[in-house]
């Protein structure tokens, strides 16, 4: 009761009743589909009623231990659950991205700000948290959308068979729900990357929606033949298929996980304000052990618990005198719960698939792929995989199928779909290393105990309060980048602003008229950022004086990139205080290789120091989301992130104000 939270999710808005919806096909908008394995040592720990609500529509089992369900149906089914918080008012939902110049982060009158804003995290970008990466590797997702009451030759294989042919190799991977709406996941080499990449913008650039069983638009080729032989191996109709993605998978850590903020709101009386990451904000997990929210829900609970652990012993005594803050201390446990938590997701799971890459699989498969001699014995060396794995599945004590054993007929039908080439991947492929990822959980409880009685009521039914905002949706930021440089740019960073200029996320109005390119573009691409070189600072000052009014539009996200040293005899930290003096909260990105002399500019908010491209892409905007890439979908629709992009901001009541 003490306590206020507030959401900023920019994938919301406000209908013609006043109600907060998520943006759907009437908004233009592609509803996340991708289909989660829940853990049951993750589910228990939820509180009772968001148990039973969480799986109200759909509870299906499908791997031990678990349950599969969409993304969609859990962003619905807690939709619901928070709406008598909401009404009660302890819960605000804002439709909108947060950002610099967001209303509570401008006026500071807050206490907490967790991110759990998607590996693209603004916060941690505004908390100068560093990422580390561990490796990369590279996929595709195929999302696929079976109707009701179709013919017995489209019926999709039941989920027993999806699991045997999943856990038999690790080329292909199935992951739906109710065996009818999900994802077909792909390893990729580089190079099919790339080759897939460069397949999805030529039709991007047509603006022709997906039509894969369309032989004339989509004619077969290496790259297609990946896709068609996945859906054969699993049989799924490729007139099933809503969404290709191309995926690069960067498993990468934040350096910290907390941060202590001070507020810049008082200079007489500065405020402190702790900072959180969790979810892949905070840590990006390989999706093929399955483990992504898992961990993400595991890090928010066990956040949740310390909070309210931090605020029972340091706040609630003293909540009638002046306001205090969260210690920073208080949250070495969640620090600490994170990095066993990394430790075991990371090194445990993920890092097992990335040490064994998909390429030299390829690469040997290439070679032995149509000889009859190695076609036979890799037929034999697949079958025995699948045999084996189904002995292994059906032998389970907690298998959820018992009462639907796989026939030896459905492992031979496999064999009449896929081709021989493909046939040779998958007898090369490893299969899944299901024994050196298994072990000991990391469980919140060990460190969190919690009892069910703690868990805070639900409010009372009350009659929402009439809103006073108008319906909305958000609006598309535009970004206006200063890169400042100096009088002399060298020849790699030419090229960088050429990359970023020539961008789609750049190109100008004009450029994409000529290209007579704009239609395939204006759906789903912001075409009126700009980037503009300055050589000193006094210059990119002067023309921020001089374009306030520009600056100043809603729409519009001033950014500045300082390219250091600048060779003006000017401190860093000065160069940055001069530049907020004109515009108070703009984000500053230092590119520079000199790292340890830029290390004083961490102490101003909302500023990265960094000398690779990736992260200055990703500053620019080039790079909005660094797991799932622009994809191709069944119909001209903008696509929502792939990851969360929610960021929660707590207040602690004092009487009935909210500070």
């Amino acid at each position: 009761d003490h306590v206020k939270i507030i959401i900023y999710e920019a994938r919301w808005f406000v209908d013609g009743c006043g109600n907060v919806r998520w943006q759907d096909k009437q908004q233009k908008k592609t509803r996340r589909n991708q289909v989660v394995i829940l853990q049951d040592h993750v589910i228990q720990q939820l509180p009772e009623n968001i148990q039973k609500g969480l799986f109200k529509t759909i509870d299906e089992r499908v791997w031990p231990t678990s349950r599969n369900i969409s993304i969609r149906e859990v962003e619905d089914r807690l939709f619901e659950l928070i709406e008598l918080f909401t009404a009660s008012g302890q819960v605000e939902l804002i439709c909108e991205q947060l950002d610099e110049q967001s209303k509570h982060l401008v006026e500071g009158n807050f206490d907490v700000l967790v991110g759990a804003d998607g590996s693209n995290s603004f916060v941690r970008r505004y908390c100068n948290i560093q990422m580390i990466s561990e490796g990369i590797e590279y996929a595709c997702g195929v999302g696929y959308e079976v109707p009701e009451n179709i013919l017995p030759s489209d019926q999709t294989l039941h989920q027993a068979l999806n699991c045997i042919l999943s856990a038999s190799q690790t080329r292909y991977m199935v992951n739906s729900s109710l065996s009818c709406q999900g994802y077909l996941y792909i390893r990729l080499g580089k190079n099919e990357y790339e080759a897939l990449r460069q397949c999805l913008q030529k039709v991007q650039n047509r603006d022709e929606p997906l039509d894969l069983p369309n032989r004339t638009k989509w004619p077969q080729s290496p790259t297609l033949s990946i896709i068609r032989e996945g859906l054969k191996f699993f049989n799924i109709n490729e007139k099933f298929i809503s969404r290709i993605a191309p995926i690069e998978i960067n498993v990468r850590h934040a350096s910290v996980v907390v941060r202590e903020l001070r507020s810049e709101i008082n200079s007489k009386q500065p405020k402190k304000i702790l900072a959180f990451l969790v979810g892949d904000a905070a840590m990006n997990v390989h999706f093929w052990p399955g483990r992504g929210m898992n961990s993400g829900m595991k890090a928010a609970m066990a956040l949740a618990r310390n909070i309210q652990r931090s605020y029972i012993a340091n706040i609630l005594p003293h909540r009638q005198e002046n306001h205090s803050s969260l210690p920073f201390l208080d949250f070495l446990d969640y620090e600490s719960f994170m990095a066993r938590l990394r430790a075991r997701e990371q090194q445990g799971r993920s890092l097992r698939i990335l040490d064994s890459p998909i390429d030299p699989t390829l690469k040997e498969a290439q070679i032995n792929a149509y000889s009859d001699y190695w076609y036979e014995e890799h037929r034999k060396e697949l079958k025995n995989k699948l045999i084996d794995t189904r002995k292994e599945f059906q032998g389970l004590p907690d298998w959820p199928h018992k009462t639907r054993a796989v026939t030896d007929t459905e492992l031979e039908d496999v064999f009449s779909r896929i081709d021989c080439r493909t046939v040779t991947e998958l007898a090369l492929a490893n299969a899944w290393p299901t024994r050196e990822m298994n072990g000991v959980e990391v469980l919140v409880e060990d460190m969190f105990p919690v009892s069910q009685q703690s868990c805070l009521s639900l409010p009372k039914s009350v009659h929402k309060k009439p809103l006073t905002r108008q319906p909305t949706i958000a609006s598309r930021r535009r970004f206006l980048i200063l890169w400042i440089d100096g009088d002399t740019i060298n020849k790699s960073t030419q090229e960088l602003i050429a990359t970023i200029r020539a961008s789609p996320e750049f190109v100008g109005l004009s450029s994409m008229l000529a290209q007579g390119s704009v239609q395939s573009y204006s759906s789903s691409v912001n075409v009126l950022n700009k980037l503009d070189v300055f050589p000193t600072t006094i210059s990119a000052l002067n023309w921020i004086r001089g374009n306030h009014k520009t600056i100043d539009e809603p729409d519009i996200r001033l950014k500045v990139i300082i390219r250091w040293p600048l060779h003006e005899n000017k401190e860093l930290v000065d160069v940055i205080r001069n530049i907020r003096t004109q515009v108070s909260r703009v984000p500053i990105l230092v590119y520079t290789n000199e790292y340890e002399d830029a290390q004083m500019a961490f102490e101003f908010p909302s500023v990265i120091i960094t000398n690779t491209t990736s992260d200055l892409y990703e500053f620019v905007g080039i790079t909005q989301e660094t797991q799932w890439d622009d994809d191709c979908s069944v119909s001209h629709k903008e696509q929502t992130p792939g990851m969360y992009s929610i960021h929660i901001i707590l207040k602690k009541h004092r009487s009935t104000e909210f500070l």
